[in-house]
């Protein structure tokens, strides 16, 4: 929320939680859902399937999702309990719980026309986000599209050499909605705040500032 506090002149945000998102009409007044960290199987077993299923609807009638970390696993399409949101699945994911701490990710030229024109190496909060791969099972989606790679390694607790050059951020289409998903936490990355409210207006269909 501080993050988009800053924003406060363009965005206004509310908290709804699994109760509420489980009757139908509970996104009807908003343009984007937002899932942050936590579990995101503790999140789809949250949502339920009616959750899932109103969150699903709202992206595609023209709603959008923006996630980092444990809501981008619940973005993938890769686990029984994932939404099914991008064309993408996790790497690795026998070795989910990397550690956290500071890593390094480069923009790609459409992440800093999305995300702000942060250029050369990054320093981000991680803490065991996913590593992202085309998915296996598309499920007639369009390719996701490369905001960002990583560009240095977290290995505390898994073999090394697997994270380096994967995608850190991605977005997609879904229906006719908007989804950009972030593996680590720029939220809690003071210099990288400015990343979230450009999701959000991206993810909104609103013009971006330059």
């Amino acid at each position: 929320p501080a993050c988009l506090d800053r924003a406060a002149a363009t965005i206004d945000y509310t908290y709804v939680g699994p109760v509420e998102l489980a009757r139908p009409q509970a996104l009807d007044p908003f343009d984007v859902v937002v899932f942050c960290g936590g579990s995101g199987s503790g999140q789809a077993k949250s949502l339920g399937e009616a959750g899932a299923a109103n969150v699903k609807a709202f992206v595609q009638r023209g709603g959008g999702y923006v996630s980092s970390c444990a809501g981008t696993y619940l973005a993938t399409s890769g686990y029984p309990w994932s939404l099914g949101l991008v064309d993408a699945d996790t790497v690795d994911s026998k070795h989910w719980a990397r550690g956290s701490g500071p890593v390094d990710i480069e923009l790609t030229a459409e992440g800093r026309k999305i995300l702000g024109d942060y250029r050369g190496l990054q320093s981000v909060r991680y803490a065991n986000g996913p590593l992202l791969g085309k998915a296996k099972d598309s499920r007639g989606l369009e390719p996701f599209v490369v905001l960002a790679h990583f560009r240095s390694d977290m290995a505390k607790n898994a073999p090394g050499g697997a994270m380096p050059n994967t995608p850190a951020m991605i977005a997609g289409q879904f229906g006719a909605g908007r989804v950009l998903c972030f593996s680590p936490h720029p939220e809690y990355t003071e210099p990288l705040q400015g990343m979230i409210a450009r999701a959000v207006t991206w993810a909104a269909k609103r013009p971006l500032a330059d």
